[in-house]
Order: structure tokens, then sequence, then C-alpha cells
């Protein structure tokens, strides 16, 4: 499932969408988030702004199936206000409105135990009664969410307990040591004896993903269920944290922890104990001792500075230490020089070692020569030469060492880099493969294409009212193509002309009569009884189009608008041709039978009798109810006496063929006009005048008998 995580988003909301993403579902993270060093693999981060109308905009065309608004998770915070969540109430209620027009099936309001009052027991079942200012806008929340939701989305409210997780600085257990660290009071709202609870974020996501994936509905608890007071907790907290000064405000709290009888129902039990993670979470929190390599300027350069200025300054403390040592018996009995050679060899490899060698046999030669030694002794005496022989040979041995030390390293790292590369390629195939056998089970679970899929289809289509087939055409093709794009236009043979007979409700704009001689690429596949497919995005094409052939005339079309980049696919296009093939004999059926039963019209006419034109105007106001389409119904009155053949003549030439005329029992005559608002009727009305003929608007109020 695509998941849509945004709201006010608290820090451990990347521990929960790494969860949720482990679990196979396409995560995006929208909104302001501290996001880690390392995002968590296949989640996506959209720094917007939520309180500008192109995120909510962004949001809504993201095609997503599940929105979790995140509201409210800190339940121990002493600050008592909720001007956070005030300033993110509008935004809340624009995406929940806005996900009415969407894909979206679900939406998830997360909150927490805020929002009920200090005598309250919160229980599933209980009615909250907030005595905070925060637990006023929560409850606010979840009231917008409860009763505010239009359209078929499902929303769920998930109250949770306070969360936790390493490395959180908002969690409970970082704020106490961060006080301790600093020396500071740590104020907490209540008395010691107050209970309280907290969950770790992982367990959270775990609980989600179990709401998500079954469209849970309602209210949600998630407790971790381990009974504990503030006294308790600080008293365990003390032996990691000697600094902790607990400061108890007072003032009211929720007298007891959460409670919930959904959660275990699913199977989900927390595996993590805070009381087991104390010391984990106190150390991660107050050493702050992270490793960081020195940086100096200049990048490698200055680090090779530094190394050349260490071999100066440590051959002029060797020269000073061996200076020493010729008027000091214990100083002497070291060679410093020797050592100096073999230290630098050994941190700075053999390029160092070796300078530092050379250096070492020019202060011998320079000792030699300063007591008044001729310089050529130092070849003529192989007694010289030992000395100087054995800093060559330890500063080449020492630095041959580490140099062959620093590529085994090198060489470990490089492969270990390429582990790491054929590890994400291993994890992307495996990710890929997941989400495609998670494809095919759910076309498995909703079995869209199979045998009964397609008998329900048939049933759905046993109709002999045009209409009615419209109208459940319309239905079959947004639930099987799981797109709410859909537009049905109406064809008379030999004409160029389709009108528009039912749409989808998000489909408001779309043009109600099309002449498809403006549309050649188009016109010239339907005219075949072939799939048009709008792969080259023409400005005012369909993303599909498909004939409903009757012979080789046309009498419908069926076409997609908008479709997602998933839906462009040959397994689309398909399936969009097999729902076709169900509803070109359904449809070929009524409009054949309705052209051959005589019974539907008065004798020598094309008004509807009574009962015909009350079933024709049922399907219309079905259509009107379900909102995919709309019609004007008006009553004609006559200035002049005139028989029903006139009548029928006169309207005839008013029109269109798509308009229905009828009687019914008042012996009145009535047009439909499909597709038409009321803003239409002076137009209309001029035209019938011309004949002697005016316009009454009926209310959908009136009773028609």
């Amino acid at each position: 499932m695509k998941l849509l995580l945004t709201g006010v988003l608290p820090w451990s909301v990347w521990i929960i969408a790494q969860r949720l993403a482990r679990g196979g579902h396409d995560i995006t993270v929208v909104g302001a988030a501290e996001a880690p060093a390392e995002k968590p693999a296949g989640v996506r981060h959209v720094p917007l702004d939520l309180e500008k109308k192109e995120t909510t905009r962004y949001i809504t065309a993201g095609g997503f199936d599940a929105v979790l608004f995140f509201f409210a998770c800190q339940c121990e915070d002493p600050r008592d206000y909720g001007a956070v969540q005030g300033s993110q109430m509008d935004v809340m209620f624009d995406i929940l409105h806005g996900s009415a027009k969407t894909s979206v099936r679900q939406f998830v309001l997360i909150t927490d135990q805020r929002v009920f009052g200090a005598a309250q027991t919160p229980d599933e079942d209980e009615m909250p009664v907030p005595d905070t200012p925060t637990g006023i806008m929560i409850k606010a929340a979840e009231s917008c969410v409860s009763c505010g939701v239009s359209g078929d989305i499902k929303t769920l409210i998930v109250r949770t307990t306070s969360l936790y997780a390493p490395g959180d600085p908002d969690s409970f257990f970082a704020q106490a040591a961060l006080c301790a660290k600093n020396g500071q009071p740590w104020q907490l709202r209540g008395t010691a004896d107050i209970p309280c609870d907290f969950l770790h974020a992982e367990d959270f996501g775990v609980l989600l993903e179990h709401a998500v994936s079954m469209e849970l509905e309602g209210v949600l608890h998630a407790p971790q269920g381990i009974p504990a007071t503030y006294g308790e907790i600080c008293g365990l907290m003390e032996n990691y944290l000697p600094g902790l000064n607990p400061v108890y405000l007072g003032g009211e709290r929720c007298a007891a922890a959460l409670r919930s009888h959904s959660a275990a129902a699913l199977g989900w039990v927390p595996r993590h104990d805070y009381r087991q993670e104390l010391e984990a979470l106190c150390v991660t929190q107050t050493a702050e001792k992270q490793k960081k390599r020195l940086r100096l300027p200049g990048g490698k350069l200055g680090w090779e500075a530094l190394k050349w200025a260490e071999v100066v300054l440590m051959g002029l403390l060797a020269a000073w230490l061996t200076k020493k040592g010729e008027s000091n018996a214990l100083l002497a009995t070291v060679d410093y020089m020797l050592l100096y050679v073999a230290v630098i060899g050994f941190v700075h490899g053999r390029t160092a070692g070796t300078t530092a060698s050379v250096l070492a046999c020019l202060w011998y030669a320079y000792s030699f020569i300063s007591k008044g030694n001729a310089a050529s002794d130092l070849l003529y005496n192989t007694d010289h030469w030992l000395p100087m022989s054995v800093y060559i040979l330890c500063g080449s041995l020492f630095g041959y060492a580490q140099d062959r030390q620093r590529v085994k390293v090198e060489l470990l790292q490089k492969e270990q880099e390429e582990l790491q590369r054929e590890k994400e390629f291993v994890e992307g195939i495996y990710q890929s493969t997941y989400e495609d056998r998670n494809q095919l089970k759910e076309q498995i679970y909703h079995y869209r294409d199979s045998y009964g899929r397609i008998y329900q289809i048939t049933r759905e289509l046993d109709s002999l009212q045009p209409v009615q087939v419209f109208l459940s055409t319309l239905h079959v093709l947004e639930s099987t193509l799981q797109n709410s794009s859909v537009a049905i236009y109406e064809c008379k043979p030999e004409s160029a002309f389709i009108r528009l007979v039912v749409r989808s409700r998000e489909m408001q704009q779309l043009p109600r009569s099309i002449n498809l001689n403006d549309y050649a690429p188009m016109r010239e596949r339907l005219r075949e009884g072939k799939l048009f497919a709008n792969h080259t995005f023409m400005n005012g094409y369909p993303v599909y189009a498909l004939p409903v052939m009757d012979g080789v005339d046309i009498m419908a079309v069926l076409m997609l608008w908008n479709v997602s980049f998933e839906q462009q696919s040959v397994y689309m296009e398909n399936l969009l041709s097999v729902v076709a093939g169900l509803v070109q004999s359904a449809l070929a059926r009524a409009i054949q039978y309705h052209r051959q039963v005589d019974d539907l019209y008065y004798e020598n006419t094309h008004i509807l009798t009574p009962e015909a034109f009350r079933a024709a105007l049922g399907v219309y106001q079905t259509i009107r109810q379900r909102r995919t389409g709309e019609h004007v119904l008006v009553r004609l009155k006559a200035e002049r006496s005139m028989d029903m053949e006139l009548i029928d003549r006169y309207i005839g030439k008013l029109v269109r063929s798509t308009d229905v005329v009828g009687c019914l029992d008042d012996g009145c005559y009535y047009v439909l006009f499909p597709q038409a608002t009321t803003d239409r009727i002076p137009a209309i009305d001029v035209r019938f005048n011309t004949y002697g003929l005016k316009c009454e608007v009926i209310s959908e109020d009136v009773s028609l008998g």
C-alpha cells in the first residue's frame, strides 16, 4: 500500500516509517521532520510547509491508499497548551476533506492520552472529557475525523501513550538525561504516585501496520501495559543518572494508563520493555561522545603538513635528549634517535620512517664532527657504519610494516563497500519481488479479473433500461479498474457527436458533448472498434477510450481521463477491453429491446407512457443521488389546445436525441434533460415559447405519482 505520514511529526516517525516500509508498504513522509543521518530505505521525505495550499494539493494528488496524521504523541510534556496542535487543525481538515476526492481508503488520526480528563478511565469505549487546553484541541481533532468525513473513507483514531526510541531527543528519558546533565530540575506534571506508561516506536509501528492492512475503523489504544509510576521510574533512572532531580508540579493528570482490548484481539504484543533498556537510553542520551574525526583546514594537505611537522618536532626532541644524555649517565642508556626512527616509521609509514632515519644519520654525523673529528673518518672507520645502518633498517622495516597494514585495511574497506553494494542490490531485488508478490496477492484476494468478478459484472448489468445499464457500467468500471475518472458517452447511429450520460463524481468539468471530428486520432481508432491509448499525452484527450459496438455502429464510448503511472500498462488495457466486452452485450440488448417494444411509447409518437417514463426517471434520480450525473425535469404547459401528435412533432424539433419525453397520470407532458443544469432553462424556455409551450422546472421534492 502507498502510505502518507504527515502532521505534527515526532522524531520517532522515522522508526515508525522504517517498520512500515519493512512490511512492504510505500512510505512518504511530508512535513517538517528532523531527518536522521541515515534515512530508512524505501522512505521518501518531502519537507513541505503543511500550511501552504500547494502542499495540500500535492498530498491529494499523490495517489495514496491511506493517510496517517500525527497530531499528538508526547503525553508526558509538562507544558499544558495545544498551540502546535491548534495550528495544524486546519491542515488536518483540508487533508481529510481533500482525501475524500482521491483514492484514499483510510484516514488514521494519531493522538495521545491527554484527551482524557483527570478522573477518567481511558478505555477505548470511554467518551473523552478533556480538562486541559491540549486535551480540548485533541478532542476537537478527533471529532472532526469522526463526524466530518464524506465519502467512503474509513476513519481510525489511534491513541498512544508516550513514545520513545534510542536517540529520540524528545522522549521522556532524553529529557530526564538532559536535565541531569545540565544540573536542572526535571519538571513532571502530577505526583510521584501517578501511573505512567511508555511504548517503543517500533512496537507502535507494528500496530499501525496491522491497523492499515486490515483497514480498521473506530478507536484503537496503544499501551505498553507495564504498570509503573513516576516515582518508580525515577528511582530506576537514578542508577544511571546520579544528578537526576525530579520535581513534581502537581495538578490534574489522568489517574490511569491507557487500556486496550482491540490491540490484543489483533495479536499485537509489544516486544520492548523500557525497564530493560534504561541503561542504553540514559547513556545514549547523556554521553554525547560521538567520535568525530579531527578536521583540519586544507583537508588531506593539512594532514600531510601535520605529519611532517611531527617528524621534525620529534626529531628535535630526540636530538635534545641525546645531547642531555652526554652529561647524564641515566639518560645515556637509551638511544633516542633509534627510538625516534622506530616511532615515526610505525606511525606514519615507510616514507616518513626513511626520512626520520636520514635525519638520525645526519644528527649522528653532526655530533661526530662537532667533537673535532674529521668527516673522512665516518667513511673509513667501519665502526660508524653500524649505527647509521640500524637507523635506516629500522625506519624501513617499521615503515614497511605500517604501510602493509594500511594496505590491508584499505583492501578490507573496499571489500566491505563492494559487499554493501551487493547487499543493497539483493535487497532491491528482494523488495521488488516482495512488492510484485503483494500485488499478485491483492489481485487474487479481490478477484478483479476472476470468474467470480465476471459473474458479478454480468449480474449487475442484467437490466433492460439503457440508462440503468450505463449507471451499472460506471460502477463496474470504477470498482474493477480502481479508477475514479470514468465517463460514458452515448452515440447515435451515423452521428459524429457523442453525449455524456454518466461520469465519476470527481469529474465535474467534463465536456457534455464531443464532436469526434475534432479528435481525428481517437475517432479513427473508435470507428475501427479498437482501444485508443493516449501514449503521447495529447492535450484534451482522455488517457483511454474504448467503443462499445453494435455491429459496425458505435453505441457508446468508455473513457478514462486520469490514469496513474502504474495503471498505464498492457494489463490495464486488456482489463478495460474485457469489461467493455461484457458491457457491450448488455447495452446492445437493452437498446434493442428499447427500440422494439411498442408499449413504451404512445402510438405514432416518441412520448413515453407513464410506466416507462417513471422507470426512466427513477434511474436518473439514482444517478443524481450517487452524484454521478445531473438532470433537469420540466413540465410543459401549452398556451392553446394541442393534440399529442402535434406536441410530439413540436418537441421533436426542440430536444436532443438523449432527452427523455413522457406523460404521467396527471395528463401533463414532461421533458427530462440529462446532464443539464437549471442555468440552461431560460434558453430552453425561449425555444419552447416559439411553439406555444412553456417550461416549468419541477423540484425533486415534488411527488409525481
